[in-house]
């Protein structure tokens, strides 16, 4: 197996069960390492730096993130595709598919980066109405964090590249109107995953 076809599309060797206890896996390891920084994965796509919490309470976000996503492309794979396809591999390889979320958790335990993301926040919300945001002063802290925001965005992509493998592979479609799918599932992924989370911060 090329390095290209593990990196992208690993899910031509792993689908179904396999994908799905490694998936959660990798979901749960994820929200261990949040748990720990204050690291919330609050969205499919999001990322933020906030308050801490109880550990069940990262790990929930990031399976809200899956869930929310795989359902609603297992709904979009049945009314597009053309031939039949195993729920399980669908939401497997879904699972899977947020693996890169893993590397963004470890990436933020890099010295300084929380340091400057609070120096940043408390500049923001100490505005007063009218007044332009200033940026912490640079150092090592700021070289920090710039990298790690970059490398986080390269691993989102990355992500969304496995999880859009995932749905063409196993639901077998192509084209303009699989991609459109797809990104109307993600977008819709995105608020009901934020809704969802708004609702599980309330009753925590």
């Amino acid at each position: 197996m090329k390095l290209s076809q593990i990196l992208f599309h690993p899910f031509l060797r792993i689908a179904g069960g396999t994908a799905l206890l490694l998936g959660l896996a990798a979901i749960t390891l994820t929200g261990l390492i949040g748990a720990g920084q204050g690291l919330h994965f609050d969205g499919v796509l999001d990322t933020h730096a906030g308050k801490s919490g109880p550990w069940w309470l990262f790990v929930a976000e990031g399976l809200i993130d899956w869930i929310s996503l795989a359902v609603l492309l297992l709904i979009a794979g049945r009314l597009i595709s053309k031939t039949a396809f195993r729920s399980i591999d669908l939401l497997g390889t879904q699972a899977f598919a947020r693996w890169p979320t893993v590397l963004s958790a470890l990436a933020c335990l890099a010295p300084g980066f929380h340091r400057f993301t609070e120096a940043l926040t408390k500049s923001i919300l100490g505005l007063k109405p009218g007044q332009v945001p200033q940026l912490p002063g640079g150092g090592p802290d700021a070289v920090v964090f710039a990298l790690v925001t970059l490398f986080m965005l390269a691993c989102t992509v990355w992500m969304v590249a496995l999880m859009w493998r995932s749905f063409a592979h196993c639901c077998n479609v192509r084209g303009g109107r699989a991609v459109g799918t797809f990104v109307i599932a993600l977008l819709l992924a995105e608020v009901l995953s934020k809704v969802l989370i708004g609702q599980l911060f309330r009753l925590h």
